[in-house]
């Protein structure tokens, strides 16, 4: 593998680093806090939910990019 091929894999995996960030979000901890003060978030969890979704569909896409990369 070449330096051009390292260089497109680490971008790849950054990229599914980067999307899959967004589960790290602490929602059962803010959903705790939120309900002992209430505040609504349930809004908030319904679109960390889409946006995990989106997130996987990313993720596939780089993961299918890097089994093509030689």
């Amino acid at each position: 593998m070449d330096w051009r091929s390292d260089q497109r894999l680490s971008e790849l995996w950054s990229i599914v680093e980067m999307a899959g960030d967004v589960e790290e979000i602490p929602i059962a901890r803010l959903k705790d806090m939120c309900d002992e003060h209430g505040i609504s978030c349930e809004r908030f969890i319904e679109v960390w939910r889409t946006l995990c979704d989106e997130g996987y569909i990313i993720i596939n896409q780089a993961e299918e990019k890097m089994s093509h990369v030689h």
